[in-house]
């Protein structure tokens, strides 16, 4: 199957239909160099990869998966009616305690702090800036906001390099994740994100999640946030730009 930048681009926006994603797929499983384009495209790829390689192979987790053996002649463990009551007990308290104390589903902007967490210089370093890829970006990302996204004004704000916009998914709603280099390589986005509760019109609320400093704010009708960096100083020079440009 021969693939244009397009299809695979599209692939990773979600925006194929489910017999060409399922070919597409089969695809990339029978080449190599088909699944390293896949992945170039995709800046998101390499961290997963480094997250989930130090984990133990199938081979390794089957072998803790086995059960001890017991030895002919040992004897078996028995387990009388109170101990048996002791562990249901147990597992109802463990049960009760966990629905109790369980945490509150993330908001967006936690989620999207989460997700810019994995990324490096790295992740970034090699994409694809020239101005036909990012104009095929930009327009596929306005016509799925259905607004402008100023590009001319991002590429001219200071101390940072103009990377990719894509077409992130949350809970089915399309959010835009606009991404940026910083003077020393640190990756910076600006995520928007349609018809969100947090949307009502409000000033900039500033605060650090998942070690990252965040900037966010809403105009009625969609939601704004601007993140990376260890300060929330790293986005005050760009900050006040943001807000002027992305107001209603």
């Amino acid at each position: 199957m021969t693939s244009s930048d397009e299809t695979l681009q599209a692939y990773l926006d979600g925006n194929l239909d489910s017999e060409t994603c399922k070919a597409l797929e089969a695809a990339v499983e029978a080449d190599p160099a088909l699944e390293h384009r896949l992945i170039t495209l995709d800046p998101f790829a390499p961290a997963l990869k480094e997250i989930f390689e130090p984990l133990p192979g199938e081979d390794r987790l089957g072998s803790l998966a086995i059960p001890p053996k017991i030895e002919t002649g040992q004897a078996s463990p028995k387990y009388g009616p109170l101990a048996l009551v002791a562990v249901v007990a147990g597992l109802a308290a463990f049960g009760m305690t966990f629905w109790l104390t369980r945490p509150d589903a993330l908001n967006w902007r936690e989620q999207v702090a989460i997700y810019q967490a994995l990324y490096s210089p790295e992740t970034i370093s090699q994409l694809d800036t020239a101005p036909d890829v990012l104009d095929a970006q930009f327009a596929r990302a306005e016509a799925k906001l259905g607004r402008s996204l100023q590009r001319e004004k991002l590429a001219e704000l200071p101390g940072l390099e103009l990377k990719r916009a894509q077409i992130l998914s949350l809970g089915g709603t399309p959010l835009v994740q606009i991404v940026f280099a910083d003077p020393e390589g640190l990756p910076i986005a600006f995520c928007i994100l349609p018809d969100d509760a947090s949307s009502a019109k409000k000033g900039v609320t500033r605060e650090t999640l998942s070690g990252l400093a965040t900037a966010h704010w809403g105009d009625g009708k969609y939601g704004y946030m601007l993140v990376g960096g260890d300060s929330v100083s790293d986005l005050e020079q760009n900050l006040g730009v943001l807000t002027d440009l992305f107001q209603s």
